[in-house]
């Protein structure tokens, strides 16, 4: 399957001038959601920066689409051979992760 988008962003990190870097990749919508794809290029555990990567995401790539990344995406992190499933329940800060 091929990335409808593909771009790189910094984000936050708990390290001062330090930001983490990550490779998003959007997908041709499936089942009613667009699939964002996230995966780091850096040590840091993406994991942790969740909110902060999700609201990163929806300001810089999604609001300009009018797509709600908490209601209209399947998000998803991918580290090495594993894939996690993001469930937003109503904003970034409030999530599960399951893997997949």
């Amino acid at each position: 399957m091929e990335a409808l988008y593909n771009t790189k962003l910094l984000y936050p990190t708990d390290k001062p001038v330090s930001p983490g870097i990550i490779n998003v990749e959007i997908y041709k919508p499936q089942k009613g959601k667009l699939p964002i794809y996230v995966k780091s290029l850096d040590e840091n555990d993406i994991k942790k920066y969740i909110p902060n990567i999700a609201t990163i995401i929806q300001e810089e790539l999604l609001r300009r689409i009018n797509i709600d990344l908490v209601t209209q995406t399947d998000f998803y992190i991918v580290e090495e051979d594993n894939k996690y499933h993001v469930y937003f329940n109503k904003s970034p800060e409030d999530f599960k992760i399951e893997k997949e």
